[in-house]
């Protein structure tokens, strides 16, 4: 499910404004010539090395926001785990199956660094500083790395990685975001050096104290994400959610609307662009997306783009949106991801249950919703029955068992 999520969310990202920089980036710096090659996943089959496959993938994984999470960490592991698994994977005609497998310990090795880090430093950082500790440990698990390359590449993944200050970027949105990137391409970087000798320093899972790891085989954290469907960030997506409830039972008018109380967690009240002028700052924003399904019903890749980020009606219920701290909803974060919204209308003032965004593991996104989001994330890129053909190849269809990527065809 993860895996088939993000490769959808690769390929709209790459349709993203911004994305085409980064691709270029990796299309001008990166040959074949080493013939280990992986393809981009742009529609277009270009391959490139793996490294610039990986950099150019995870960063468009990520491009719109809509990829896989994991809520006690705080970050995104498939983004930064499969496509450096990816990548890695085609170049050695592995199995689909290898392919999960890595894909499965990447993220697990992941989220446990990242627990342990935020843990250890007191500081909570994005997912490019723990996640390159993930994608090191798929690219390990594939190769069949020995026990002592493995910790080198894990200790060469988590010296090298990002620092992502989130919160910097969640006020100051740009294309930057969680680093997952350039966290994906640490990960893929150092565990090609420690193949060729190149040591580490050790990693947090040395430090005394932490016992993250104490719950392998036991605690399954790819289980315990959630999938996204709205291109927002995570926190902003129960307000999302509470106005589409709010508005779906009736024949609402939103030029009715005079204010919008949104009660949540103090994080997310950092979320306080009104009026985005790119992408990232739509994603990080709490007032526009809320404005926006207000407006038109829905929050879609469509109101990244400029007819939406300049559309009057969208900007001035942005404007009249409040964000408000409530206590006992930011006692449950970052458990819970939890808001309530209050809409004063013509007509009286409308109040939402407390509300936790959909995709959740208490609140699955269902099997239709999980395949009609993906179908429409690759569309145009891709026919829509591409996604069919992805999930029987993941699941094992006895005719498809090589990983085949239909991006190339």
């Amino acid at each position: 499910m993860r895996v088939l999520d993000t490769l959808a969310a690769m390929t709209a990202g790459y349709r993203q404004d911004g994305i085409d920089i980064v691709r270029g980036y990796a299309k001008n710096r990166f040959d074949d010539e080493n013939g280990t090659t992986a393809v981009l996943l742009d529609g277009s089959g270009t391959k490139l090395h793996v490294e610039g496959a990986t950099l150019a993938n995870a960063t468009a994984a990520n491009g719109l926001d809509i990829d896989d999470g994991h809520r006690e960490v705080k970050g995104h592991p498939a983004a930064v785990v499969v496509p450096p698994a990816l990548a890695v994977a085609e170049s050695l005609d592995a199995t689909i199956n290898d392919f999960l497998e890595a894909v499965y310990v990447g993220y697990e090795i992941g989220v446990r660094a990242g627990l342990a880090i935020h843990e250890i430093d007191g500081v909570y950082t994005g997912t490019g500083s723990w996640g390159a500790l993930g994608a090191a440990a798929s690219i390990a698990r594939l190769k069949e790395f020995s026990h002592e390359q493995t910790a080198h590449a894990l200790g060469i993944s988590e010296y090298h990685a990002p620092r992502t200050p989130i919160m910097r970027g969640v006020e100051r949105p740009g294309m930057t975001k969680d680093g997952i990137g350039w966290g994906a391409y640490v990960g893929i970087v150092s565990a090609h050096l420690a193949e060729s000798g190149f040591t580490g320093s050790g990693t947090v899972f040395d430090e005394t104290g932490v016992t993250t790891t104490a719950t392998l085989g036991d605690t399954y954290h790819v289980t315990e994400g959630y999938l996204k469907p709205y291109p927002c960030c995570r926190w902003a997506q129960p307000g999302v959610e509470a106005v589409l409830a709010l508005t779906a039972s009736k024949d609402f008018d939103s030029t009715a609307v005079e204010a919008v109380r949104v009660h949540t967690f103090e994080e997310a009240t950092r979320l306080h662009t009104r009026a985005p002028e790119s992408p990232e700052e739509a994603q990080y924003s709490y007032p526009f997306p809320v404005a926006a399904a207000l407006a038109r019903g829905r929050f879609t890749q469509a109101e990244h783009a400029t007819d939406a980020l300049t559309d009057p009606e969208i900007l001035g219920l942005s404007e009249s949106v409040e964000l408000q701290t409530d206590d006992a909803l930011n006692d449950r974060f970052p458990q819970e991801c939890l808001a309530r919204v209050e809409l004063d209308a013509e007509d009286g003032t409308h109040v939402s249950d407390v509300t936790r965004p959909p995709g959740a593991r208490t609140q699955p996104l269902s099997d239709d919703a999980r395949r009609e989001k993906a179908r429409r994330l690759v569309s145009p890129t891709l026919p829509a029955s591409v996604i069919q053909t992805i999930e029987r190849r993941l699941h094992g269809d006895a005719s498809a068992t090589e990983l085949v990527c239909p991006w190339q065809t």
